[in-house]
């Protein structure tokens, strides 16, 4: 499935994808949590492979989650990726879920990053969706200036301090 029309498109990903999509995320998550401050190092990869193979049991066949390539279409060039889908959160939680989302760092600064949730917006109304939401890191203030700039909107907050 191909989606888009703009400066990129959301093509969605295969299992080959997927496989090397979550051989960085893993990691990468992994050390996202140590880094702040909720996860110890030592046991933080195996509790991501955990989290990973329960939001997506049947890989990019799991009912409710939506995993896309983006893609340049100027130059036919992966830029990232974007997965979305179902909160997970029960009823607390109106509207689809931004699982993860990622512009590569050698694409950053481009634009499309603000692009691709421009047509997530998009695909999400032609869904019936009136609300998305996401989690963040605290320190990662490119992210953030990103979401800010897309309408997004703080509406939890959690905060922590290292004693001692």
């Amino acid at each position: 499935m191909r989606l888009g029309g703009g400066m990129i498109e959301l093509i969605q990903m295969n299992q080959v994808e997927l496989k090397e999509y979550l051989n960085v995320a893993i990691r990468n998550y992994a050390s996202e949590k140590v880094k702040s401050g909720n996860w110890r190092e030592e046991d933080a990869v195996e509790r991501s492979e955990k989290e990973y193979a329960s939001l997506l049991p049947k890989g990019v066949e799991t009912e409710g989650h939506h995993l896309f390539t983006i893609r340049d279409v100027a130059t036919g060039r992966k830029v990232g990726m974007i997965w979305f889908g179902n909160s997970g959160a029960g009823d607390e939680i109106d509207g689809a879920w931004i699982w993860d989302f990622l512009i590569y760092e050698e694409e950053r600064g481009k634009g499309f990053g603000k692009e691709a949730l421009k047509e997530l917006d998009r695909i999400l109304l032609g869904l019936g969706q009136k609300k998305i939401s996401l989690q963040v890191f605290g320190h990662n203030e490119v992210a953030i200036h990103i979401y800010n700039a897309s309408g997004y909107k703080v509406t939890n907050l959690v905060m922590s301090k290292n004693l001692g």
